[in-house]
């Protein structure tokens, strides 16, 4: 199956130029001499803003009028999966408003990448999620090749919440790591203010700890975690996300290592404890 990649168009078996007009909209111009005997093909996108989503719906729309009956869709990153609900009055179910869009373009299949949570999936039709087990094993397999010595100590799961909980032990068990801890957040829903963390563990024995979740934006979740856990003797402290916006910068207060991919922006220029790995891989 060919592949229409809107990330990295140079990666991209459909050739096609994509810009956007004075006025904001974007726009798609696919060569149809790429198409020859192509039936069925896979989008690949990130859905980070509107603009993504339309391009997504135009780039399907051209495959068909160009004689393409069959088209897949692939989401590396996809824009208010953690607006999953309506969180306070006043609000909009922002998930819902772009499931509904991209159930417009009758897809035959949507894949997406480590989505918030299953309501993603449950939203937009014929849809899997593929989940960070991949990721989280390359991250393990990399610092453990890198810091034997340190690995050596033993090394745990971290749930940064109780939301992330179920999804971590399904990737602890994918992998076979038994040891699994839980973190809990105090969070005011209305100002996102971060009050607190606490955890039953009392003494991480110098165990390295990877962070598991779905998404970094201002990184205040792991500052707060990683001064826990430092301050329960944990080793190492390394934040494995599938998602990096990184909103504050790169760097994060208490986390040693950090593992991402390019599903929601594309890096330059990183600080040597810095990993990103291609979502190409995982998709």
């Amino acid at each position: 199956m060919k592949t229409l990649d809107l990330i990295t168009s140079e990666n991209s078996d459909i050739q096609f130029k994509s810009f956007n007009f004075p006025d904001g909209q974007p726009h798609i111009k696919i060569d149809v001499s790429s198409l020859e005997g192509v039936e069925s093909c896979k989008i690949l996108t990130r859905l980070a803003s509107m603009n993504d989503v339309f391009l997504a719906l135009a780039a399907k729309n051209a495959l068909e009028y160009a004689g393409v009956e069959q088209i897949e869709l692939t989401v590396s990153y996809l824009m208010a999966a953690r607006m999953d609900r309506v969180m306070t009055d006043g609000e909009p179910f922002s998930l819902k408003i772009v499931a509904d869009i991209l159930n417009l373009g009758g897809f035959k299949r949507v894949t997406i990448f480590d989505p918030h949570s299953d309501v993603s999936t449950a939203l937009i039709n014929r849809s899997t999620a593929i989940d960070n087990s991949l990721l989280v094993k390359a991250a393990v397999e990399d610092f453990s090749q890198r810091f034997p010595e340190q690995i050596a100590l033993g090394h745990c799961l971290i749930s940064p919440d109780s939301g992330a909980l179920k999804k971590v032990y399904k990737v602890a068990q994918q992998l076979g790591i038994d040891d699994v801890a839980e973190f809990i957040k105090h969070r005011d829903v209305k100002t996102g203010h971060l009050s607190g963390f606490k955890t039953f563990e009392e003494n991480f024995n110098q165990k390295t700890c990877f962070i598991v979740d779905d998404l970094c934006d201002g990184g205040g979740t792991f500052a707060g975690i990683a001064s826990l856990l430092k301050s329960r003797n944990a080793g190492a402290v390394v934040l494995v996300v599938s998602h990096g916006i990184f909103s504050k910068g790169l760097s994060i207060s208490g986390i040693d290592h950090i593992y991402t991919t390019d599903s929601y922006r594309t890096f330059s220029e990183l600080p040597e404890n810095f990993n990103v790995k291609k979502v190409i891989a995982f998709v």
